[in-house]
């Protein structure tokens, strides 16, 4: 009996926490299944989809969860009349709880005096009841400052009359002490879960290279490698045959193969042609303008794989053969991937481009975006929202750095490098600490330009690692709570949005959506965007990531991917003239939010949030 009551007393707990109340009957039914704990977590997610729930969970709310195990426990119970039907519920008060809402107030000291009050968010559970002490009185006396109230949540108290002469009560005495403030406490969710996450790749420590010739070499292998196993995994490739045997042919054959796309152009009859290359050799190939690949074709770039079908021409009087393609298609990401989910239901914010140190840095944007996460900012749903985030990620140019482009320093109102870094910590320090801050070089950093880059040197960013900020290299992709990040500045989206037609610089998503088509973060080699010749080609998209993250664009976007969520995380930083150049207009404070439980996304705007 003893142990009954104990997992009811946690399972009110969990409740409690929820802001959510509910019936004895709801309890005994959740007391039924094989793992009472999960099973509550999995129906409080589950009510949040019920547009008629107003935090009240009775049988009649359970019987409206579309899931089987659920149903089946329902209807066992019901058979064996530990419960009632959910139209013959009766809502009364398990007297053995009473006292668990107080038990959980002293736990979690949930002490707020007057002043804290007036600074509390706007969230608040259904149910609170106010005890006023160190006072001789019950009134509250609003020019006694070291009075004191003690909020404690009645979990089971019915909506009868009297409860709601109770909540009428609390609220008139609240608007006494705050005449205009909003009623709702703010009790952030993600406090309650302990941080779950892998660095699971970094090029940090990894990027050794003298430059030489062989460099390159070993760079353009390695890429073709990795590539050329992606390739394979589309079943229509399995006929591919390599080069160097295609060319041996004498006469016309139909033949299929892989390769990098080199010498890319089209002809003046409007055809396109390209040379393929593989390691045993090079053949030309012609896309004609009449055929149906013709679109694809258009948005071909130079170092891109594609698998190519057609027929082989050899060529005759010493000139080279020729395919003439039938079919063409990239790598791409493979269609009906199940995506990974927390099992949690907690929240990412992504974050790229503040510029802090830059005269165009949005300090009171960013003043908004830290009020938002403390819960001071926007309505109570916006404030759910806030309470559920678990991780920043910090996408590159957090600081504006020092001689990244010509004349810069008559753009700084911080010219110098270690009080950029100084000013980032104290900006980041107004972060909730429960929240896990990950950040990731960018182009304005002070590590090499070309990419991959290794994390920024502890040496100028040690108080952002005492504040226990996460400080990692780019691109890189992270694990958290089961849902997988690829984080990429994006410095080679300008080059992108130049050779393909119909990208716009003001449209990232599109551009994002082509480089996981090409499965490689910069796949057209010798542009604007340097690449460093390292061994390895840290910028192939090897693992499908949940979410894919660039900035550097300055524009927010959000779009979905054959099941990939493509998040650009806009900027903290107004029109600059070298954005201006690129005919860019920034969208400073539109900050995306994915839930890990659902991959679903918001846009928080804080220059609307108030």
């Amino acid at each position: 009996m003893e142990k009954s009551l104990e997992k009811k007393k946690k399972l009110v707990k969990k409740l409690v926490n929820a802001g959510i109340n509910a019936t004895p009957s709801v309890l005994d039914l959740v007391m039924t299944m094989p793992n009472p704990s999960e099973s509550l977590e999995f129906i409080i997610k589950e009510t949040s989809f019920i547009p008629t729930f107003k935090s009240h969970l009775t049988l009649e709310i359970i019987n409206k969860i579309s899931n089987d195990e659920i149903q089946k426990a329902l209807k066992r119970a019901i058979r064996k009349k530990i419960v009632k039907p959910p139209n013959e519920e009766v809502e009364s008060i398990d007297k053995s709880l009473i006292n668990v809402s107080t038990e959980i107030t002293e736990d979690k000291s949930e002490k707020i005096t007057q002043e804290e009050i007036k600074n509390t968010p706007s969230r608040r559970p259904k149910d609170l009841q106010l005890t006023q002490v160190n006072s001789p009185s019950s009134n509250i006396n609003t020019s006694t400052k070291s009075s004191t109230i003690i909020v404690q949540k009645e979990p089971f108290q019915e909506d009868s009359e009297s409860s709601t002469k109770v909540k009428n009560d609390i609220s008139t005495k609240i608007q006494q002490m705050n005449p205009g403030k909003s009623q709702f406490r703010f009790n952030p969710i993600s406090k309650e879960y302990d941080p779950n996450y892998k660095i699971k790749m970094d090029p940090t420590g990894k990027l050794f290279t003298s430059g030489k010739y062989d460099d390159f070499y070993d760079l353009t292998v390695d890429k073709y490698n990795q590539l050329y196993k992606l390739m394979r995994k589309r079943p229509e490739t399995q006929s591919a045959i390599n080069i160097g045997n295609i060319l041996k042919f004498n006469e016309n054959t139909e033949i299929s193969t892989i390769g990098l796309v080199n010498d890319y152009r089209q002809t003046k009859n409007g055809h396109y042609f390209f040379v393929l290359e593989d390691l045993t050799g090079a053949i030309n190939v012609l896309v004609r303008k009449d055929s149906e690949m013709f679109s694809t074709a258009q948005r071909t770039i130079n170092d891109q794989m594609l698998f190519v079908q057609g027929e082989y021409s050899p060529g005759k009087k010493g000139k080279s053969g020729i395919i003439f393609a039938s079919a063409i298609s990239k790598i791409d990401v493979p269609t009906g991937i199940k995506p990974n989910t927390s099992p949690d239901p907690l929240s990412i914010m992504m974050v790229s481009d503040t510029h802090i140190g830059s005269r165009e840095f949005e300090e009171k944007l960013w003043k908004k975006f830290t009020d938002f996460l403390n819960g001071r900012l926007g309505n109570q749903s916006y404030r759910e929202s806030a309470g559920k985030v678990k991780y920043i990620i910090i996408n590159g140019d957090l600081i504006d750095g020092i001689g990244v482009y010509p004349n810069q320093e008559q753009d700084l109102v911080i010219g110098d490098l270690y009080k950029q870094f100084e000013k980032a910590a104290e900006l980041l320090s107004q972060i909730p600490d429960y929240i896990t801050i990950f950040y990731s070089s960018g182009n304005h950093e002070p590590v090499r330009n070309a990419i991959p880059r290794p994390a920024v040197p502890k040496k100028y960013c040690q108080e952002l690692v005492n504040l226990g900020v996460k400080v990692v290299g780019n691109p890189c992709l992270i694990e958290t709570h089961n849902v997988n990040s690829l984080v990429f500045h994006g410095d080679s989206l300008l080059d992108l949005n130049l050779l393909i037609p119909g990208l716009d610089n003001n449209k990232p998503v599109d551009s994002m959506r082509e480089l996981l088509k090409c499965r490689h973060l910069a796949p057209a080699y010798g542009n604007k965007t340097q690449i460093a010749p390292t061994e390895k080609d840290w910028l192939v998209i090897d693992k499908i990531p949940e979410i894919f993250h660039c900035g550097h664009l300055h524009i927010n976007g959000l779009e979905g991917y054959r099941n990939v969520q493509l998040v650009n995380s806009g900027c903290f930083q107004t029109q600059t003239d070298y954005m201006k150049s690129f005919g860019i207009n920034p969208t400073p404070g539109q900050v995306p939010l994915l839930e890990l439980d659902t991959l679903h996304s918001l846009e928080v705007d804080l220059k609307k949030l108030t």
